[in-house]
């Protein structure tokens, strides 16, 4: 394994973190969780941070994005999986939202026919 140094990624529920972990093994990639009282709750649901590799990070994120895609797909739900591409950049002059496909300048940091809001 690559020695170098690990950077906090998220905070995500135990359960979360550890079918993370299972999923990134077999591409040979391995995140540490760990508790932070700073950071990490206790209780019914158990929150945890989840450390990685800078180098792991792409591998990780298109295992998240195979995993919501899976979610989206089983759940039969109707989304326009282009959307969930879309970014907030307040830099440029327009933004697609990513919940209903509205186009809306970036001086609203608030989507104007869903009301979601952006937080740059």
């Amino acid at each position: 394994m690559d020695t170098q140094e690990r950077i906090l990624i998220g905070i995500l529920e135990l359960s979360e973190a550890k079918d993370l972990s299972d999923k990134l093994e077999p591409k040979g990639v391995y995140i540490a969780i760990k508790h932070n009282e700073q950071t990490c709750t206790k209780g019914c649901v158990v929150k945890v941070e989840v450390w990685a590799q800078e180098s792991d990070i792409p591998v990780i994120a298109e295992t998240i994005k195979e995993e919501k895609m899976k979610i989206i797909d089983n759940e039969g739900l109707d989304i326009d999986k282009s959307l969930l591409e879309q970014v907030f950049d307040d830099e440029a002059t327009t933004a697609v939202c990513p919940a209903c496909g509205a186009s809306f300048s970036t001086d609203n940091k608030e989507c104007p026919e869903c009301g979601l809001v952006f937080i740059p």
